[in-house]
Protein backbone atom coordinates (compact mmCIF):
# COMPACT_ATOMS: atom_id res chain seq x y z
CA UNK A 1 0.00 0.00 0.00
CA UNK A 2 1.21 3.50 -0.87
CA UNK A 3 0.77 5.93 1.98
CA UNK A 4 -1.82 8.73 1.94
CA UNK A 5 -0.75 10.77 4.98
CA UNK A 6 -3.22 13.60 4.32
CA UNK A 7 -5.99 11.18 5.35
CA UNK A 8 -4.08 8.64 7.42
CA UNK A 9 -2.70 11.02 10.04
CA UNK A 10 -5.99 12.72 11.10
CA UNK A 11 -7.79 9.38 10.99
CA UNK A 12 -5.37 7.81 13.45
CA UNK A 13 -5.40 10.93 15.61
CA UNK A 14 -9.18 10.55 15.96
CA UNK A 15 -8.75 7.08 17.49
CA UNK A 16 -10.72 6.33 20.68
CA UNK A 17 -12.35 9.78 20.80
CA UNK A 18 -15.86 8.36 21.29
CA UNK A 19 -17.04 9.40 17.82
CA UNK A 20 -17.97 7.21 14.87
CA UNK A 21 -15.67 7.90 11.93
CA UNK A 22 -17.35 8.14 8.51
CA UNK A 23 -15.14 7.86 5.40
CA UNK A 24 -17.22 9.04 2.45
CA UNK A 25 -16.47 9.45 -1.24
CA UNK A 26 -16.83 8.01 -4.72
CA UNK A 27 -16.23 4.27 -5.13
CA UNK A 28 -12.59 3.14 -5.51
CA UNK A 29 -11.24 6.41 -4.17
CA UNK A 30 -9.22 4.54 -1.53
CA UNK A 31 -11.56 4.33 1.48
CA UNK A 32 -11.04 0.58 1.99
CA UNK A 33 -7.28 1.00 1.71
CA UNK A 34 -7.41 3.69 4.40
CA UNK A 35 -9.19 1.23 6.69
CA UNK A 36 -6.36 -1.25 6.05
CA UNK A 37 -3.83 1.47 6.87
CA UNK A 38 -5.71 2.24 10.08
CA UNK A 39 -5.58 -1.45 10.95
CA UNK A 40 -1.81 -1.47 10.39
CA UNK A 41 -1.41 1.59 12.64
CA UNK A 42 -3.50 0.00 15.39
CA UNK A 43 -1.46 -3.22 15.32
CA UNK A 44 1.77 -1.21 15.32
CA UNK A 45 0.53 0.62 18.42
CA UNK A 46 -0.01 -2.66 20.29
CA UNK A 47 -3.60 -3.61 19.45
CA UNK A 48 -4.07 -7.34 18.78
CA UNK A 49 -5.78 -8.54 15.60
CA UNK A 50 -8.47 -10.23 17.72
CA UNK A 51 -9.54 -6.77 18.89
CA UNK A 52 -10.28 -5.69 15.31
CA UNK A 53 -13.58 -6.69 13.67
CA UNK A 54 -13.77 -6.23 9.88
CA UNK A 55 -16.88 -6.35 7.67
CA UNK A 56 -16.90 -5.64 3.94
CA UNK A 57 -20.36 -5.56 2.41
CA UNK A 58 -19.03 -5.67 -1.13
CA UNK A 59 -18.22 -9.33 -0.37
CA UNK A 60 -20.99 -11.92 -0.58
CA UNK A 61 -19.80 -13.76 2.54
CA UNK A 62 -21.22 -10.93 4.67
CA UNK A 63 -24.66 -10.78 3.02
CA UNK A 64 -26.33 -12.53 5.95
CA UNK A 65 -25.09 -9.78 8.27
CA UNK A 66 -27.02 -7.11 6.38
CA UNK A 67 -29.72 -7.95 8.91
CA UNK A 68 -29.03 -5.37 11.69
CA UNK A 69 -30.01 -7.79 14.48
CA UNK A 70 -27.66 -10.49 13.22
CA UNK A 71 -24.85 -7.99 12.75
CA UNK A 72 -25.32 -6.64 16.28
CA UNK A 73 -25.10 -10.17 17.65
CA UNK A 74 -22.07 -10.95 15.46
CA UNK A 75 -20.16 -7.96 16.86
CA UNK A 76 -21.29 -8.61 20.46
CA UNK A 77 -19.87 -12.14 20.31
CA UNK A 78 -16.46 -10.80 19.28
CA UNK A 79 -16.04 -8.15 21.98
CA UNK A 80 -13.23 -9.02 24.38
CA UNK A 81 -14.12 -8.07 27.97
CA UNK A 82 -11.84 -5.48 29.51
CA UNK A 83 -10.23 -4.54 26.18
CA UNK A 84 -11.15 -1.90 23.59
CA UNK A 85 -12.41 -3.18 20.26
CA UNK A 86 -12.28 -1.65 16.79
CA UNK A 87 -15.00 -2.16 14.18
CA UNK A 88 -14.45 -1.50 10.46
CA UNK A 89 -17.54 -1.60 8.21
CA UNK A 90 -16.92 -1.17 4.48
CA UNK A 91 -19.83 0.09 2.31
CA UNK A 92 -22.16 0.55 5.26
CA UNK A 93 -24.98 1.83 3.04
CA UNK A 94 -25.76 -1.81 2.21
CA UNK A 95 -27.17 -2.25 5.74
CA UNK A 96 -30.79 -1.13 6.27
CA UNK A 97 -31.10 1.39 9.11
CA UNK A 98 -27.31 1.36 9.47
CA UNK A 99 -27.04 4.53 11.58
CA UNK A 100 -29.34 3.14 14.27
CA UNK A 101 -27.34 -0.07 14.33
CA UNK A 102 -23.98 1.73 14.56
CA UNK A 103 -25.23 3.99 17.34
CA UNK A 104 -26.48 0.96 19.27
CA UNK A 105 -23.07 -0.70 18.98
CA UNK A 106 -21.35 2.53 20.04
CA UNK A 107 -23.60 2.87 23.09
CA UNK A 108 -23.45 -0.82 24.06
CA UNK A 109 -19.75 -1.65 23.90
CA UNK A 110 -16.27 -0.13 24.40
CA UNK A 111 -15.76 -0.01 20.64
CA UNK A 112 -14.23 2.47 18.21
CA UNK A 113 -16.17 2.40 14.93
CA UNK A 114 -15.03 3.27 11.38
CA UNK A 115 -17.36 3.01 8.39
CA UNK A 116 -17.09 3.79 4.68
CA UNK A 117 -19.83 4.70 2.25
CA UNK A 118 -20.19 5.61 -1.41
CA UNK A 119 -23.55 7.35 -1.48
CA UNK A 120 -24.35 10.62 0.25
CA UNK A 121 -28.03 9.73 0.47
CA UNK A 122 -27.35 7.57 3.49
CA UNK A 123 -25.01 10.09 5.10
CA UNK A 124 -27.47 12.94 5.38
CA UNK A 125 -30.84 13.86 6.83
CA UNK A 126 -32.86 11.36 8.78
CA UNK A 127 -30.30 8.59 8.24
CA UNK A 128 -27.92 10.32 10.63
CA UNK A 129 -30.47 11.28 13.30
CA UNK A 130 -29.20 8.51 15.57
CA UNK A 131 -25.61 9.74 15.26
CA UNK A 132 -26.23 13.47 15.58
CA UNK A 133 -23.20 15.00 17.28
CA UNK A 134 -21.54 11.59 17.59
CA UNK A 135 -19.55 11.27 14.36
CA UNK A 136 -16.64 12.71 12.39
CA UNK A 137 -16.84 12.77 8.59
CA UNK A 138 -13.77 12.42 6.35
CA UNK A 139 -14.19 13.24 2.65
CA UNK A 140 -12.01 10.86 0.63
CA UNK A 141 -11.19 11.80 -2.97
CA UNK A 142 -9.26 10.09 -5.75
CA UNK A 143 -5.63 11.19 -5.91
CA UNK A 144 -4.60 14.82 -5.83
CA UNK A 145 -1.81 15.91 -8.16
CA UNK A 146 0.70 15.75 -5.32
CA UNK A 147 -0.43 12.21 -4.42
CA UNK A 148 -0.15 11.18 -8.08
CA UNK A 149 3.51 12.27 -8.04
CA UNK A 150 4.03 10.10 -4.95
CA UNK A 151 2.20 7.10 -6.40
CA UNK A 152 4.17 7.22 -9.67
CA UNK A 153 7.45 8.17 -7.96
CA UNK A 154 7.98 10.97 -10.47
CA UNK A 155 9.18 14.56 -10.32
CA UNK A 156 6.88 17.46 -9.50
CA UNK A 157 6.49 18.78 -13.06
CA UNK A 158 3.61 19.84 -15.30
CA UNK A 159 3.68 16.55 -17.25
CA UNK A 160 2.14 14.89 -14.20
CA UNK A 161 -0.98 16.97 -14.86
CA UNK A 162 -1.39 15.34 -18.29
CA UNK A 163 -1.16 11.88 -16.74
CA UNK A 164 -3.53 12.82 -13.90
CA UNK A 165 -6.17 13.82 -16.47
CA UNK A 166 -6.22 10.23 -17.74
CA UNK A 167 -7.44 9.12 -14.31
CA UNK A 168 -6.94 10.03 -10.67
CA UNK A 169 -8.26 6.77 -9.19
CA UNK A 170 -5.43 5.03 -7.29
CA UNK A 171 -5.79 1.64 -8.95
CA UNK A 172 -5.82 3.09 -12.46
CA UNK A 173 -2.87 5.40 -11.76
CA UNK A 174 -0.76 2.45 -10.58
CA UNK A 175 -1.58 0.35 -13.67
CA UNK A 176 1.10 0.73 -16.36
CA UNK A 177 -0.63 -1.18 -19.18
CA UNK A 178 -2.71 1.31 -21.27
CA UNK A 179 -5.24 -1.35 -22.34
CA UNK A 180 -5.80 -2.46 -18.75
CA UNK A 181 -6.13 1.18 -17.70
CA UNK A 182 -8.99 1.61 -20.17
CA UNK A 183 -10.69 -1.57 -18.98
CA UNK A 184 -10.39 -0.40 -15.37
CA UNK A 185 -11.88 3.00 -16.22
CA UNK A 186 -14.81 1.34 -17.97
CA UNK A 187 -15.31 -0.89 -14.93
CA UNK A 188 -15.28 2.17 -12.66
CA UNK A 189 -17.82 3.89 -14.88
CA UNK A 190 -20.11 0.85 -14.81
CA UNK A 191 -19.79 0.46 -11.05
CA UNK A 192 -20.50 4.10 -10.23
CA UNK A 193 -23.34 4.57 -12.69
CA UNK A 194 -25.00 1.17 -12.46
CA UNK A 195 -24.80 0.58 -8.71
CA UNK A 196 -24.83 4.04 -7.16
CA UNK A 197 -26.94 5.95 -9.67
CA UNK A 198 -29.15 3.87 -11.97
CA UNK A 199 -29.94 1.04 -9.56
CA UNK A 200 -30.18 3.09 -6.38
CA UNK A 201 -32.13 5.82 -8.18
CA UNK A 202 -34.48 3.27 -9.79
CA UNK A 203 -34.03 4.89 -13.18
CA UNK A 204 -36.10 3.23 -15.88
CA UNK A 205 -35.03 5.15 -18.98
CA UNK A 206 -31.23 4.94 -18.98
CA UNK A 207 -30.96 6.55 -22.41
CA UNK A 208 -32.56 9.81 -21.27
CA UNK A 209 -30.56 9.80 -18.04
CA UNK A 210 -27.30 9.58 -19.98
CA UNK A 211 -28.39 12.48 -22.20
CA UNK A 212 -28.74 14.60 -19.07
CA UNK A 213 -25.43 13.32 -17.70
CA UNK A 214 -23.66 14.05 -20.99
CA UNK A 215 -25.05 17.61 -21.06
CA UNK A 216 -23.77 18.33 -17.54
CA UNK A 217 -20.34 16.80 -18.25
CA UNK A 218 -19.99 18.76 -21.48
CA UNK A 219 -20.62 21.96 -19.51
CA UNK A 220 -18.41 21.49 -16.44
CA UNK A 221 -17.51 24.89 -15.06
CA UNK A 222 -20.48 26.60 -16.72
CA UNK A 223 -23.57 27.94 -14.99
CA UNK A 224 -26.24 25.28 -15.40
CA UNK A 225 -29.97 25.78 -15.23
CA UNK A 226 -32.32 22.84 -14.86
CA UNK A 227 -34.73 24.68 -17.16
CA UNK A 228 -31.99 25.03 -19.78
CA UNK A 229 -31.27 21.28 -19.75
CA UNK A 230 -34.96 20.46 -19.96
CA UNK A 231 -35.54 22.90 -22.83
CA UNK A 232 -32.54 21.53 -24.73
CA UNK A 233 -33.88 17.98 -24.43
CA UNK A 234 -37.38 19.09 -25.43
CA UNK A 235 -35.96 20.75 -28.56
CA UNK A 236 -34.59 17.29 -29.43
CA UNK A 237 -38.06 15.78 -28.99
CA UNK A 238 -37.45 14.38 -25.50
CA UNK A 239 -40.15 15.08 -22.92
CA UNK A 240 -38.79 15.24 -19.38
CA UNK A 241 -40.03 17.02 -16.28
CA UNK A 242 -38.07 19.60 -14.31
CA UNK A 243 -38.18 17.26 -11.30
CA UNK A 244 -36.72 14.35 -13.30
CA UNK A 245 -33.76 16.43 -14.53
CA UNK A 246 -33.14 17.69 -11.00
CA UNK A 247 -33.31 14.11 -9.67
CA UNK A 248 -30.83 12.82 -12.27
CA UNK A 249 -28.29 15.49 -11.35
CA UNK A 250 -28.79 14.93 -7.62
CA UNK A 251 -28.14 11.21 -8.07
CA UNK A 252 -24.77 11.99 -9.65
CA UNK A 253 -24.00 14.39 -6.80
CA UNK A 254 -25.02 11.86 -4.14
CA UNK A 255 -22.68 9.28 -5.69
CA UNK A 256 -19.80 11.80 -5.31
CA UNK A 257 -19.31 11.77 -9.09
CA UNK A 258 -20.35 15.41 -9.44
CA UNK A 259 -19.74 18.31 -7.06
CA UNK A 260 -22.00 21.38 -7.10
CA UNK A 261 -20.40 24.79 -6.61
CA UNK A 262 -22.82 27.46 -5.40
CA UNK A 263 -22.46 31.18 -5.98
CA UNK A 264 -21.35 33.51 -3.19
CA UNK A 265 -22.01 37.23 -3.20
CA UNK A 266 -18.62 38.54 -2.05
CA UNK A 267 -20.02 42.01 -1.41
CA UNK A 268 -23.29 41.02 0.28
CA UNK A 269 -21.55 38.11 2.08
CA UNK A 270 -24.26 35.53 1.38
CA UNK A 271 -24.64 32.23 -0.47
CA UNK A 272 -26.97 32.58 -3.46
CA UNK A 273 -29.60 29.93 -4.11
CA UNK A 274 -30.03 30.40 -7.86
CA UNK A 275 -27.77 28.80 -10.47
CA UNK A 276 -24.59 26.88 -9.76
CA UNK A 277 -21.74 25.15 -11.52
CA UNK A 278 -20.85 21.45 -11.45
CA UNK A 279 -17.44 19.82 -11.46
CA UNK A 280 -16.59 16.17 -12.11
CA UNK A 281 -14.53 14.03 -9.72
CA UNK A 282 -12.38 12.38 -12.43
CA UNK A 283 -11.70 13.13 -16.09
CA UNK A 284 -10.90 9.55 -17.06
CA UNK A 285 -14.47 8.52 -16.21
CA UNK A 286 -15.85 11.66 -17.88
CA UNK A 287 -14.10 10.73 -21.13
CA UNK A 288 -16.25 7.61 -21.43
CA UNK A 289 -19.37 9.77 -21.79
CA UNK A 290 -17.67 12.76 -23.43
CA UNK A 291 -14.88 11.29 -25.62
CA UNK A 292 -13.85 14.69 -27.05
CA UNK A 293 -14.09 16.38 -23.66
CA UNK A 294 -10.46 17.46 -23.72
CA UNK A 295 -11.37 20.13 -26.31
CA UNK A 296 -12.32 22.69 -23.65
CA UNK A 297 -8.99 22.65 -21.86
CA UNK A 298 -9.70 25.89 -20.02
CA UNK A 299 -12.73 24.42 -18.27
CA UNK A 300 -10.77 21.27 -17.50
CA UNK A 301 -8.08 23.34 -15.81
CA UNK A 302 -10.78 25.16 -13.84
CA UNK A 303 -12.23 21.82 -12.75
CA UNK A 304 -8.73 20.72 -11.68
CA UNK A 305 -8.22 23.80 -9.50
CA UNK A 306 -11.64 23.28 -7.93
CA UNK A 307 -10.81 19.67 -7.03
CA UNK A 308 -7.40 20.59 -5.63
CA UNK A 309 -8.99 23.24 -3.39
CA UNK A 310 -11.56 20.71 -2.17
CA UNK A 311 -8.94 18.02 -1.59
CA UNK A 312 -6.92 20.45 0.52
CA UNK A 313 -9.86 21.17 2.79
CA UNK A 314 -11.27 24.39 1.32
CA UNK A 315 -14.96 25.23 1.02
CA UNK A 316 -15.33 26.57 -2.52
CA UNK A 317 -17.83 28.92 -4.15
CA UNK A 318 -18.20 30.80 -7.41
CA UNK A 319 -17.64 34.44 -6.45
CA UNK A 320 -20.27 36.93 -7.62
CA UNK A 321 -19.14 40.57 -7.76
CA UNK A 322 -21.90 43.11 -8.27
CA UNK A 323 -24.54 42.46 -10.93
CA UNK A 324 -22.47 41.43 -13.91
CA UNK A 325 -19.13 40.03 -12.80
CA UNK A 326 -17.84 36.88 -11.17
CA UNK A 327 -14.57 35.39 -10.08
CA UNK A 328 -14.01 31.69 -10.69
CA UNK A 329 -13.54 30.75 -7.05
CA UNK A 330 -13.90 32.19 -3.61
CA UNK A 331 -12.37 29.60 -1.26
CA UNK A 332 -12.11 29.51 2.51
CA UNK A 333 -10.48 27.28 5.11
CA UNK A 334 -10.55 28.35 8.73
CA UNK A 335 -9.51 32.02 8.68
CA UNK A 336 -7.85 31.84 5.26
CA UNK A 337 -9.66 33.40 2.26
CA UNK A 338 -8.66 33.08 -1.40
CA UNK A 339 -9.91 34.60 -4.64
CA UNK A 340 -8.88 32.55 -7.67
CA UNK A 341 -9.16 33.16 -11.40
CA UNK A 342 -8.32 30.27 -13.75
CA UNK A 343 -7.39 30.52 -17.42
CA UNK A 344 -5.40 28.20 -19.64
CA UNK A 345 -3.42 31.21 -20.89
CA UNK A 346 -3.48 34.99 -20.54
CA UNK A 347 -0.90 35.76 -23.21
CA UNK A 348 -3.65 37.24 -25.38
CA UNK A 349 -4.20 40.85 -24.16
CA UNK A 350 -8.00 40.65 -24.42
CA UNK A 351 -8.10 37.42 -22.42
CA UNK A 352 -5.71 38.86 -19.85
CA UNK A 353 -7.82 41.99 -19.39
CA UNK A 354 -10.99 39.92 -18.97
CA UNK A 355 -9.44 37.60 -16.39
CA UNK A 356 -7.80 40.40 -14.40
CA UNK A 357 -10.81 42.72 -14.17
CA UNK A 358 -12.59 40.92 -11.28
CA UNK A 359 -9.53 41.41 -9.07
CA UNK A 360 -9.75 45.18 -9.48
CA UNK A 361 -13.34 45.13 -8.21
CA UNK A 362 -12.59 43.38 -4.92
CA UNK A 363 -12.58 45.50 -1.78
CA UNK A 364 -11.07 43.19 0.85
CA UNK A 365 -7.43 42.21 1.22
CA UNK A 366 -7.77 38.40 0.93
CA UNK A 367 -5.21 36.44 -1.11
CA UNK A 368 -5.72 36.68 -4.86
CA UNK A 369 -4.37 34.30 -7.51
CA UNK A 370 -4.46 34.02 -11.28
CA UNK A 371 -3.72 30.38 -12.21
CA UNK A 372 -2.66 29.48 -15.77
CA UNK A 373 -0.49 27.03 -17.69
CA UNK A 374 1.66 29.86 -19.04
CA UNK A 375 5.41 29.65 -18.50
CA UNK A 376 5.66 33.44 -18.29
CA UNK A 377 3.99 35.12 -15.31
CA UNK A 378 2.79 38.72 -15.06
CA UNK A 379 3.42 40.98 -12.08
CA UNK A 380 0.58 42.93 -10.52
CA UNK A 381 -0.38 44.74 -7.33
CA UNK A 382 -3.85 43.16 -7.51
CA UNK A 383 -2.94 39.42 -7.63
CA UNK A 384 -0.23 36.77 -7.90
CA UNK A 385 0.08 35.00 -11.25
CA UNK A 386 1.08 31.36 -10.71
CA UNK A 387 1.33 28.14 -12.66
CA UNK A 388 -0.85 25.21 -11.58
CA UNK A 389 1.82 23.38 -9.59
CA UNK A 390 3.02 26.55 -7.87
CA UNK A 391 -0.56 27.35 -6.87
CA UNK A 392 -0.97 23.89 -5.35
CA UNK A 393 2.14 24.47 -3.25
CA UNK A 394 0.57 27.71 -2.00
CA UNK A 395 -2.70 26.09 -0.91
CA UNK A 396 -0.81 23.23 0.76
CA UNK A 397 0.84 25.61 3.23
Amino acid sequence: MIDRPYYRKPLFESRDNGLVKLLVGVRRSGKSTLLNMMKEDLIRSGIETTQIIELNFERIEFDELKDPIKLHEFVANRIRPGQPSYLFIDEVQEIPDWARLVNSLRASFPIDIYVTGSNARVFAGEHLTYLAGRYLSFDVYPLSLRETVSFLNKKWQIEIYREWLESSFPGVVLESNPKLKQIMKQDLFDTIFQRDILLRGKIRNESIFFKVARFVLEHVGSMISIHNIRNTLMSDGISLSYEAVDNYINLMVKSYFLYPCSRYDVIGKEILKTLQKYYVVDFGIRQILVPNGEANTGRILENTVYLELRKHGYTVFVGKIGRDHEIDFYAQKSTRRLYVQVSESVIDPATREREIKPFTMLTDMSERYLVTLDTFHYRSDHFRHLGLLDFIEVIET
